[in-house]
């Protein structure tokens, strides 16, 4: 043996834990804002177990574990950056806003921290390559008996945990072995969360959501309006889209709530409120297609719609089309959204946190937006896509625009849920009413010929002292009474008096989210072979058709009736 060996095996140990120790270090920190006896699972026993198993694995060679681990080492820092400002780990979600993330936006997100992220990531990796060199130059290895145990304990518990809940179901072959699975995929479910082993699973999550999405958006591809601008000016012309999220109608001043959440956009001139607009949807999924293209209200939901959306009308018509979103760019309620994103020109995803933590706040949208306008001299039709009034209420909107109190997030003082929920939610309306009016006053101020369409997915069931429930999805009527209004700038009421004439002479009509295409084709003035005018806010020719909403039935919003407690929509009674 060479006598240096065990003085650098004293030193091959120490780089070793130290390796182990970074790894661990975005669990930790998980583990110090979190809360509940899952979390020492999730957060330390199974990475700290996986961490052994590996090294047990190749206990002949630990060196090559280290090496292993090395990727990893590298992206600690990063992780427990970004546990430390979300309060998290890391999701498939996150992983695709990340990767479609350009490097400016990277700086911007990173802003002082880019300095010391790049020295951590470099430590990171010197920490790796140390223990790495360490292993292999004192041979060190792991040949005692509790190597032995770990191998055996972490491969024989999940093979025992699989038969023992085989043989104790019931039922024949088929019916034992789903059981098993389910206990397999919990077990998945356990590691997913955690650092470094669980980044397998979101990469893989991540790819399979991609793939699927991308699938949908190219079978779109060959699909053509053969749009084109009916009234060619020569001024440039901007239209936004943008859309809301869980904004019920009955929370803005606008409508007539009794709170002033709308003091900006109250006093905006040439805004017309859309007073009576439904929802067909509940829930994002379903409820943006039935905005951005033709597909009817009686479409069955998981079908993907036949035809391309908004942005390739436009596209065709010669704007250069842009989708700008503060939500998420994956996931099972992001991408059939993103699906109709990647058919503008140009995306720009900017929130990298989860709908259960904070992220980015909305006013995030408005320098991107300035950016699109000062970088181009075409005509523009940009979708800005906001988080709005997501739950949790207390996380979209900034301190300074937490006006209402006490909220959800305030120490439990007596005051009950009912109250601290309103107030949360509308803070979100206070807040979206503010990002609002800058996006009005940017086009105002860019001079352009340009108007702007507001409207929400869906609205949001909020607790009541009827009613217990909070969020979406329920199917109870304010889901379905979202807000909705339409902005126009002086150019565009001097270029097309028509248009404007034609929109407030239907404005208080009873419409609903199947109109909105025709009436952004025309809000832009583009036609195309097909376009309905009937369906259009825009066009003496509009007219009524029967509001068909979606969830647990199929009903007519119009003549349903409406259940005691929480509202839910229901058929009318024979």
């Amino acid at each position: 043996m060479n006598p240096s060996e065990p003085i650098s095996r004293l030193l091959a140990w120490p780089a070793v834990l130290a390796l182990c120790l970074l790894l661990l270090m975005p669990n930790l920190v998980w583990w110090w804002f979190g809360h509940g006896a899952m979390l020492w699972v999730q957060a330390l026993l199974l990475p700290t177990v996986l961490l052994a198993f590996l090294f047990a694995l190749l206990g002949d060679a630990p060196w090559l574990a280290c090496l292993l681990l090395l990727p990893f080492a590298l992206l600690a820092p990063m992780e427990m950056f970004y546990i430390a400002q979300y309060h998290h780990p890391t999701s498939a979600e996150i992983i695709a806003t990340l990767v479609a993330t350009n490097p400016r936006e990277t700086r911007e997100y990173l802003g002082h921290a880019l300095v010391p992220m790049a020295l951590c990531v470099t430590a990171g990796t010197s920490v790796a390559l140390w223990a790495v060199w360490a292993c292999r130059k004192s041979r060190l290895r792991w040949r005692h008996d509790s190597r032995i145990w770990v191998l055996s304990i972490v491969t024989l518990v999940p093979v025992a945990s699989f038969l023992v809940a085989a043989v104790s179901q019931s039922g024949g072959l088929s019916a034992r072995l789903f059981t098993g699975k389910a206990l397999m995929r919990d077990l998945r479910s356990e590691i997913a969360p955690g650092y470094p082993f669980g980044t397998f699973q979101r990469f893989m999550e991540y790819r399979e959501e991609w793939d699927r999405m991308r699938a949908n958006a190219a079978a779109l591809e060959a699909f053509r309006f053969r749009a084109r601008l009916a009234t060619p000016l020569h001024r440039r012309q901007i239209y936004v889209l943008v859309i809301g999220e869980a904004s019920r109608r009955d929370h803005w001043q606008l409508f007539g709530y009794d709170r002033p959440d709308n003091p900006e956009l109250m006093k905006t001139p040439n805004l017309v409120p859309i007073p009576d607009m439904l929802s067909a949807w509940p829930e994002s999924i379903t409820a943006i297609p039935m905005l951005v293209t033709r597909k009817p209200a009686t479409a069955p939901w998981r079908q993907p719609w036949k035809e391309a959306s908004i942005l390739r009308a436009m596209q065709e018509a010669g704007y250069d089309t842009w989708w700008i979103s503060n939500q998420l760019a994956i996931g099972e309620f992001d991408s059939p959204v993103s699906m109709y994103a990647y058919e503008a020109q140009h995306v720009v995803w900017l929130n990298h946190a989860s709908w259960t933590a904070p992220g980015s706040y909305d006013d995030d949208l408005l320098q991107p937006l300035r950016d699109v306008l000062r970088g181009s001299d075409r005509n523009l039709f940009v979708v800005l896509h906001m988080m709005g009034s997501h739950e949790k209420y207390d996380y979209r909107y900034p301190p300074s625009y937490k006006h209402f109190q006490p909220t959800r997030s305030d120490a439990f003082n007596g005051i009950s849920i009912v109250d601290r929920s309103r107030n949360s939610y509308d803070n979100t309306i206070l807040y979206t009413d503010h990002v609002l009016a800058q996006i009005i006053g940017i086009l105002r101020d860019n001079g352009a010929v340009s108007a702007l369409w507001y409207e929400s997915d869906h609205g949001e069931t909020l607790p009541t002292p009827t009613c217990d429930k909070e969020g979406h999805g329920l199917g109870a009527k304010p889901e379905y009474e979202v807000a909705a209004l339409f902005w126009y700038s002086d150019a565009y009421a001097t270029a097309f008096p028509q248009r404007g004439a034609g929109f407030k002479a239907n404005a208080d009509s009873r419409a609903m989210s199947a109109d909105t295409f025709e009436s952004l084709i025309d809000m832009a003035g583009v036609a195309f072979p097909g376009h309905d005018e009937t369906r259009s806010l825009f066009s003496p020719q509009w007219r009524y058709r029967a509001r068909i909403v979606n969830q647990n039935w199929t009903v007519d919003f119009d003549h349903a009736v409406f259940g005691k407690g929480c509202q839910i929509v229901l058929p009318p009674q024979n």
